[in-house]
């Protein structure tokens, strides 16, 4: 996963396609997908295993059976628990895809209130509930449609987004937005943005907790206990991995020493960056590369 410099904003490939929407499946084992969001909503289906999903600072286990539906722009993170393995499945679609050239009552009712954020799609689907169920085989339809693409994939696409659309406001499961507990939860995403984009930009130089604190106008000691509350990682913790996660992308693209990479994402001891991508990668930089060697 790459995101904008400067933002949160995920620059995933998408494809091609002229379909706005983005299938993929995924077998994660302790695993750890950082902070991000994106401007298309996300149906994650879990069919093996269990997640924890954290979306604008709350967190739920998504377990077998179950799907999760992240709306657009929320602010989101994952990982595997007890690192025990999962197998998951993901659409990423843009809503303007079922935009009408014409104000019709689908389009009133539904469309232009998820696309202002007035509505949310509801969190967790489970297919122990009738609804649920119907959403996630349309879900699973979906899937079916991407991997073969036969004529008239692109309808079939459109129909079934339709479909859960029409299923969800039926069971008047769609959430209204409160205005009311907006600005507290408001103030938590924009705080967690404006670190995260301050890491983003300085990761490759030393970094102190009283600069972060003061970013964000906060007592360093209050806004450290603030980020650990709401991201669930110390802000050391988080800005170790997602060095680790750029030089992850370094031997990816090129063929620089380690002891390099080790300097250009920060890091200014070599045996502790060594000791922090073991941690988080379960392998060595070099072990790590070699495996790469061998995938390619």
């Amino acid at each position: 996963m790459e995101t904008e410099k400067n933002t949160l904003r995920e620059t995933v490939d998408r494809g091609e396609s002229l379909v706005p929407l983005y299938s993929y499946s995924q077998n994660w084992n302790n695993f750890t997908l950082y902070l991000h969001w994106h401007n298309e909503f996300e149906i994650i289906y879990v069919e093996k295993g269990s997640i924890i999903y954290t979306i604008d600072t709350v967190s739920t286990k998504v377990s077998e059976g179950q799907a999760i539906i992240i709306n657009s722009g929320q602010l989101h993170s994952a990982h595997t628990i007890n690192g025990e393995s999962s197998l998951h499945h993901a659409l990423l679609f843009d809503l303007n895809f079922l935009n009408s050239s014409i104000n019709d009552p689908c389009q009133n009712n539904y469309i232009n209130p998820l696309l202002n954020g007035d509505f949310r799609f509801p969190l967790v689907i489970d297919e122990n509930y009738i609804w649920g169920k119907k959403v996630i085989e349309e879900v699973k339809e979906i899937l079916d449609i991407c991997s073969e693409k036969q004529f008239g994939w692109d309808i079939g696409i459109k129909a079934s987004l339709y479909k859960i659309l029409s299923v969800i406001a039926r069971e008047n499961k769609f959430i209204v937005n409160k205005i009311s507990s907006a600005p507290s939860l408001n103030y938590k995403i924009s705080i967690i943005k404006n670190t995260i984009n301050y890491i983003q930009n300085k990761y490759t130089e030393k970094m102190y907790i009283e600069d972060l604190a003061k970013e964000v106008n906060m007592n360093p000691q209050y806004f450290c206990r603030f980020f650990k509350a709401n991201t669930g990682k110390t802000i050391v913790d988080f800005i170790n991995q997602y060095r680790i996660e750029q030089a992850t992308k370094l031997l990816k693209n090129g063929d620089k020493k380690i002891s390099d990479i080790c300097i250009e994402v920060g890091f200014d001891n070599f045996s502790y960056f060594i000791k922090k991508f073991k941690e988080y990668e379960n392998m060595t930089p070099n072990q790590y590369k070699k495996q790469l060697l061998n995938v390619t």
